[in-house]
């Protein structure tokens, strides 16, 4: 399995593990990722639906990026300021919602 597909598998059940941590975020985001392991994933904050689908979709927040640059986001080697400030990243619909990811991918790992 590769590096990106665990990460999500992750990131999926610690938001059902701790949903109640998660339900004032209450957004959609999506995440785009080129490269080898990419693919499309929605990460699901709202209560009800929460947890992470590898779907296309509608969200309040779509993150573009390469598969390597996601997994060094997760990881901690790549800052998600120094990301965007360097293009690596590419962000569209609710910019609030785009600077609320870096904790939430943190709060997740």
């Amino acid at each position: 399995m590769s590096r990106t597909r665990e990460i999500f598998e992750k990131v999926d059940r610690k938001l059902k593990e701790r949903a109640d941590e998660y339900r004032d975020v209450g957004a959609l985001y999506k995440i785009v990722l080129g490269g080898a392991d990419g693919g499309t994933w929605l990460i699901d904050f709202r209560p009800g639906s929460i947890g992470v689908r590898e779907e296309e979709g509608e969200a309040e927040c779509t993150i573009e990026t390469k598969d390597e640059h996601f997994v060094n986001l997760f990881d901690g080697k790549l800052s998600p300021e120094n990301a965007l400030l360097t293009g690596k990243v590419k962000i569209s619909g609710d910019m609030l919602l785009a600077m609320r990811f870096g904790e939430l991918l943190k709060k997740s790992r």
